[in-house]
């Protein structure tokens, strides 16, 4: 079955989803404020890594994790807020908190959701409470905007803060390292389609998000709140997702099958070398060098003549310089000074190593 699929068949099996009211039990509006709780099996969402595979430290530096690394996935809570303004700022409302953990094989989202802003103080509590129990998250853009947000209601209420994002993965940083420069957009819908290849259909765009909630505040029409559930459901399942497909290739490099394309490879390539994993390092130095473009091969010539030479191939390494300087026509003044400064340093070391080989014994 693909992965289309699966996703569709997720509703089906749970109750939820696309094609039916994903806020249906969230539907009393005598009440201020209440969450839903859907239970998706790891193996309908297709994941490979998280979940199943013991996280390391590599794979988190690979996903651009602030602070320490968690020892299981269950430690991390994957999260996105639905919020009343785009900007932020103190009169800015979290109306929405959707949040994904792993417990016992199974991935449980949960959505927080608000009905009555003079009730914000209680609601607050309550996400607080919830949020206090964990030391890590995932989030796309959350250091700037999620959690920011969540500290500043957290703080205003209760002169608190909260401590979820003590170790951060902010999936946004590695993503535009990863995927920009081949889709164009680092926008969490657009990666959803070019590199999950799950286009969106009949999805509420997150700009017009604030304004459809304020709708229902004046209306009470609780249609309006469906399709903002199912926009911050998606936007979970993206996340754990694209973590897991940036994964997914970690471990495949590691294992000598670098990714196919070069800027994913050369994303890479720096973390393991920073790592110490030089073998990785340099294969995806490689990769990144013979498949990328001319812009791509010059960023990757230097750092990849470098792991040659870490292993003892000057001849190679001198050979990708070479080559490299014959293509930089368009190359700056102090990428050619580099270039050629290295390519000075790797001649004089083969011409000494040369001239102690030829030394009579």
């Amino acid at each position: 079955m693909q992965l289309r699929e699966r996703l569709a068949a997720i509703p089906a099996a749970r109750g939820d989803g696309r094609g039916i009211d994903p806020l249906a039990r969230l539907r009393r509006p005598q009440v201020p404020f209440v969450a839903s709780e859907e239970h998706i099996a790891i193996d309908d969402l297709g994941l490979a890594v998280i979940g199943r595979v013991a996280p390391d430290a590599m794979l988190f530096e690979q996903l651009g994790l602030r602070g320490e690394a968690p020892t299981e996935w269950r430690e991390i809570l994957f999260l996105d807020t639905e919020t009343s303004g785009l900007a932020g700022g103190a009169g800015t409302y979290v109306f929405l908190l959707g949040t994904l953990e792993i417990d016992d094989g199974e991935l449980v989202i949960r959505q927080h959701a608000l009905f009555d802003l003079g009730r914000e103080r209680a609601f607050v509590e309550e996400i607080a409470s919830y949020l206090g129990r964990f030391r890590a998250c995932a989030s796309f853009n959350g250091m700037s905007f999620d959690l920011p947000l969540l500290k500043d209601r957290v703080a205003l209420h209760f002169r608190a803060t909260l401590s979820v994002d003590e170790s951060h993965l902010d999936l946004l940083h590695p993503a535009r390292r990863w995927w920009r420069a081949r889709t164009g957009s680092a926008r969490l819908r657009d990666l959803e389609d070019r590199v999950l290849l799950d286009p969106r259909e009949d999805d509420l765009p997150g700009d017009q998000i604030p304004r459809t909630y304020f709708t229902f505040l004046a209306t009470g029409d609780e249609s309006l709140l469906a399709p903002i559930a199912l926009h911050n459901r998606r936007d979970l399942l993206a996340l754990i997702r694209l973590a897991d497909r940036m994964c997914s290739g970690v471990i495949a490099a590691r294992a000598g099958r670098t990714p196919l394309d070069a800027h994913e490879a050369f994303a890479m390539a720096g973390v393991f070398e920073r790592h110490g994993e030089s073998r990785a390092a340099r294969e995806c130095f490689e990769a990144a060098f013979h498949d990328g473009d001319s812009a791509l091969r010059r960023r990757a010539s230097l750092p990849y003549a470098r792991a040659l030479e870490r292993e003892g191939d000057r001849s190679r390494a001198i050979s990708v310089v070479e080559l490299a300087l014959a293509l930089g026509h368009e190359c700056s003044k102090s990428w050619r000074e580099q270039a050629e400064s290295r390519l000075r340093r790797l001649y004089r070391m083969a011409n000494r190593s040369h001239a102690v080989a030829a030394r009579p014994p």
